[in-house]
């Protein structure tokens, strides 16, 4: 299995580095990898970095402008690898990962089983947890409720492949049969989202979406804190906040109902501007919906 692996960076050298080291040292299989790696702007030398290790398979430094985000430094890279060709899948990876040994022989179990009880191949999401806590992540889930989009995750058992729903990028598989169909991702996104849309939109296209059986890295959630409590904060504050591409991003936000659950977008527009306009109330209702007291 030849499979492109997508990555974007900004001036987080350590974590980018061991990020790559452990796709070397856990490497197994049949898998021959191709990194495309986007340096987007960095200052502390990451692509210098990159570039000066022998890592035992190619690894391709891209430049970036600085301002790419995740999703247009994940574009910058796909676009590069589907230039290059030959690829069976192309894996979203995070650059804050450190991949553990089960996963790859995880991702070939998984396109056999596909093909054998679907009789196509699909995405694959990969589930994170913390290095020290030990406790869930990132991967793959399922709306229990598509009018407030409450999700729920579907957590590696061990043993089986599980179907979802939509996925975190976090460490993602997508094989090139879904691309052919689906393309890449949606060029209009700026920062996050984009991989819940892309997962999503090909679950509704008919394409299986599979929870590997084990955590296939450890990783941080570094997303705490996105909806914490803004209402001691001024107005100018939460302008800031409400249109950031790392805060409440609205931009990203409206999209993605547009795209996947149009019939939302007039409620989420309420809610948003609720939540700027009148915090107090907009954060008591966000926690109702939650079901969170």
């Amino acid at each position: 299995m030849k499979v492109a692996i997508l990555i974007t960076c900004h001036n987080r050298k350590e974590k980018t580095l061991r990020c790559l080291y452990s796709i070397r040292d856990t490497l197994a299989g049949s898998v021959e990898p191709v990194v495309f790696l986007t340096d987007d702007g960095c200052t502390d030398g990451t692509g210098e970095a990159v570039s000066g290790t022998d890592w035992g398979f190619p690894v391709r430094v891209l430049q970036g402008n600085g301002n790419l985000f995740w999703n247009g430094g994940m574009i910058n890279s796909w676009k590069a690898a589907l230039d290059e060709g030959g690829f069976d899948g192309y894996l979203w990876i995070n650059d804050d990962i450190t991949v553990l040994p089960e996963y790859w022989e995880d991702l070939l179990a998984a396109d056999t089983f596909c093909l054998e009880r679907y009789g196509r191949r699909g995405i694959y999401a990969g589930s994170t947890k913390d290095a020290e806590t030990g406790a869930f992540t990132y991967g793959g889930f399922v709306y229990t409720s598509k009018f407030i989009l409450k999700d729920k995750f579907v957590e590696p058992d061990g043993e089986h492949f599980q179907e979802c729903e939509a996925a975190h990028g976090n460490i993602t598989y997508v094989a090139a049969e879904v691309v052919e169909k689906m393309g890449i991702f949606c060029e209009k996104y700026i920062h996050g989202g984009t991989d819940h849309d892309y997962t999503y939109l090909a679950h509704r296209a008919g394409f299986p979406i599979l929870v590997l059986p084990h955590f296939s890295a450890s990783c941080e959630n570094d997303h705490l804190g996105k909806t914490r409590d803004h209402t001691k904060l001024p107005l100018k504050e939460r302008i800031k906040i409400f249109y950031s591409p790392r805060g409440y991003n609205m931009h990203n936000t409206l999209l993605f109902n547009r795209r996947c659950f149009p019939w939302r977008v007039p409620f989420v527009w309420l809610q948003g501007i609720t939540k700027l306009l009148f915090p107090r109330l907009g954060y008591r209702l966000y926690l109702r919906l939650r079901g969170v007291k």
